[in-house]
């Protein structure tokens, strides 16, 4: 996910959207090239993370994760479904 990450609440959003969703978020990082930068939302920061649970719960998580991203003008770059 790209955008503005920390700066919007992305993280916390996310978690409120899947707690009732029987998936884990693992591995979780959030990057970015400035620090200033990127709290004044001048450039965006990345977020990688792998959803792990039964191939369902997943895929309902995978909307989860782009109705969040679109609720805060974030975007989703890559997905990759691997069993």
């Amino acid at each position: 996910m790209i955008g503005h990450i920390l700066e919007r609440g992305v993280i916390f959003k996310l978690w409120e959207a899947l707690k009732d969703i029987d998936v884990e978020i693992m591995h979780c990082e959030v990057s970015f090239a400035a620090l200033k930068a990127g709290i004044e939302e001048k450039m965006p920061s990345v977020m990688r993370f792998y959803i792990v649970g039964k191939k369902e719960d997943r895929e309902k998580a995978i909307e989860v994760v782009k109705k969040v991203a679109e609720d805060t003008e974030c975007r989703i770059d890559y997905i990759k479904e691997t069993y």
